[in-house]
């Protein structure tokens, strides 16, 4: 057996540029017609390096595991004819070796199997043993306990493709360059499933928001036919059923709001040959609401009241060109004009920071109860107001081009918005204020591609969803279009979707994602407008087969763990992601919990069988 880099160096190699052949039991056993391209280039981006490599003509495959193979078939023909000129004999003889086994690999068609979770994910060495194809490599060349050592620590892991001490020693050894071995591995689509509701709708769906009964979905957009039936612009969902709100409401809806005294809609609607930016459904019919001095309003968002007032909305008119304001209607049914930005307003959240207003702004002013300019100050697309106080202020950092969201998850402000390729403007996609911190998650590295996150929702658990007009491209891995989750604790995204076009709202009702958009297709399968998802967030418990005994949960000051080997890792995290307290298990507890305040903990442990997480309790 010849000499190889240490574990750790290996490790490397592994962790960085590959992923193991994972095949779901969620596929889809059904691939549609295409050229032998495209197919290749959904198995891996890499292909679009290789153009030349693949077969002219159209193909179909009856499932992803003929398509994996035909991928392998041709990457170890075309790597056996065309050797690097400065490799060696020794490299070259190592190299064809390993081909040849890797074909062996091919041929026989089994690749690890994707049985403890509902996505595609990566596995180095699946529960019967299978290993991916660069596991076999190193699997058939004398280094069995290194596979099952890695296979142990990080079977599951999803990692970047950067150079790292030890990949150039092990590409040397075995006759490989870096760009070659990334050709081998595959990306996959995700595999998640969509279903259409109902028959959904024909045109764009722009808004969807959750009854404050919670026994009912608002869904709003641009079409006139819902579940097959006419219906303009706006229904709602209800015990499996789409129906229309009356005949529905003519005009462009930016918004919607439930209030006690009925659904009202936020944006430009005309009646009676006079623009009005609100709507009032009373359960029979639309009545129009109107600003006074501001004839000709239309509304980009609205939000719930307050102290003293029943809702606030910012609108646009044409005498502040370039500026939308901010009003309030009060409880006496008067109106009470707030502030002005210069620019406009995309969306408010009531957080426990105050009121947040986000948009593509750079200043505002602030009015007094007299209607006339109180403070005056320079902002970057946030501004917040205290509650109580009348204290408005900005925040500093580096954040999206144009905030599109902003959503508060575990005690954080999570913005999402426009953003460019680092070398064309911002690249922000993502961030996250806490602690007056503002923090980069998501950021474009696409430089010649604008993305925008649009939306954003969440249920429960150690993730937030995504959605908005965006591309995941990790060159090998799960790859996907504007649908993703994003892991608080790892700060990774998980593709849920291919879909054509933007996803422009999202809500979770129950344990469903509802998706609104302008799609009508995901992963070849037609979804007009309006889809469902089942279980695409919350705790994976199933990372590793062990039973693990925690208890008591709810716990005080300690936490009893039955199952876990001594000397385990473990970290306790706030639900946005933030370590409480991290350590090694002792005598199979965690002590000294009395610090962490009532709430809800995330328990991350990594085992030798694997990482496991669990939901916990004080």
């Amino acid at each position: 057996m010849k000499s190889i880099p240490s574990f750790s160096g290996i490790k490397t190699i592994l962790f960085t540029l590959f992923i193991g052949f994972s095949f779901s039991f969620y596929a889809n056993n059904h691939i549609p017609t295409k050229s032998y391209f495209d197919h290749l280039s959904e198995v891996n981006k890499e292909w679009s390096h290789h153009k030349e490599a693949a077969p002219e003509g159209l193909i179909s495959f009856n499932s992803d595991l003929d398509r994996i193979q035909l991928h392998l078939n041709l990457v170890i023909d075309h790597l056996k004819t065309n050797s690097p000129s400065n490799f060696n004999s020794d490299q070259i003889s190592n190299r064809l070796t390993l081909l040849d086994k890797l074909q062996d690999y091919a041929d026989n068609k089994v690749f690890p199997i994707n049985k403890y979770h509902s996505i595609r994910t990566p596995y180095f060495v699946d529960h019967l043993g299978t290993n991916c194809a660069v596991g076999q490599m190193i699997y058939v060349s004398g280094n069995e306990d290194l596979v099952a050592k890695i296979s142990k620590e990080h079977n599951y892991d999803y990692l970047k493709d950067t150079l790292t001490e030890g990949v150039v020693e092990w590409a040397k050894e075995f006759g490989f360059t870096l760009d070659e071995l990334k050709w081998i591995q595959p990306a996959y689509p995700p595999t998640q499933t969509m279903d259409q509701v109902l028959d959904g709708t024909n045109g764009k769906v722009n808004k969807i928001l959750r009854h404050y009964s919670g026994e009912k979905l608002t869904i709003a957009g641009e079409f006139t036919e819902l579940d097959g039936s006419p219906c303009l612009n706006i229904g709602f969902y209800e015990n499996n059923q789409l129906s229309c709100y009356g005949n529905g409401l003519d005009g462009k809806i930016n918004d919607i709001l439930h209030l006690i005294d009925g659904i009202y809609a936020f944006g430009e609607f005309t009646h009676s040959g006079e623009v009005f930016p609100i709507a009032k459904f009373d359960g029979t019919n639309w009545n129009y609401i109107g600003i006074p001095n501001r004839i000709g309003a239309t509304a980009s968002v609205a939000n719930f009241g307050g102290s003293g007032y029943n809702y606030e909305v910012a609108i646009a008119h044409s005498s502040i060109p370039n500026h939308q304001e901010i009003w309030h209607f009060m409880n006496n049914n008067t109106w009470e004009r707030q502030a002005k930005v210069n620019g406009i307003i995309n969306d408010i959240l009531a957080s426990g920071y105050g009121r947040v207003h986000v948009g593509n702004f750079d200043s505002v002013i602030v009015y007094n109860s007299n209607a006339t300019i109180d403070t005056s100050l320079s902002v970057n697309n946030v501004v917040i107001s205290k509650y109580y106080e009348d204290v408005w202020h900005g925040i500093s950092g580096e954040i999206s081009e144009t905030i599109n969201i902003v959503k508060e998850i575990g005690g954080a402000l999570i913005f999402g918005g426009t953003c460019v390729g680092s070398a064309w403007g911002n690249d922000v996609c993502i961030s996250r204020y806490f602690n007056s911190v503002l923090q980069p998650l998501y950021l474009n590295d696409h430089q010649f591609l604008q993305y925008s996150v649009n939306t954003i929702a969440y249920n429960y658990g150690d993730k937030f969803t995504f959605g908005g007009d965006f591309e995941i491209d990790p060159g090998i891995g799960t790859y996907g279009i504007n649908l993703a989750n994003f892991n608080l604790i790892s700060n990774s995204i998980e593709p849920l979707a291919d879909l054509d076009q933007p996803v422009n709202s999202l809500i979770y009702f129950g344990e469903d994602l509802y998706i609104g958009g302008d799609f009508q297709n995901n992963l070849g399968s037609p979804i007009n407008y309006l889809g469902k998802m089942s279980s695409t967030v919350g705790l994976n418990e199933n990372t590793a087969e062990i039973n693990l005994n925690v208890y008591p949960n709810p716990f005080n000051s300690i936490i009893n763990l039955e199952g876990i080997e001594e000397g385990a890792k473990y970290s306790i995290l706030y639900i946005d992601g933030r370590v409480a307290k991290s350590g090694t298990v002792m005598n199979e507890k965690i002590n000294d919990l009395d610090f962490l305040p009532k709430g809800s903990y995330l328990l991350q442990l990594e085992s030798m069988k694997g990482n496991i997480v669990r939901k916990i309790f004080k």
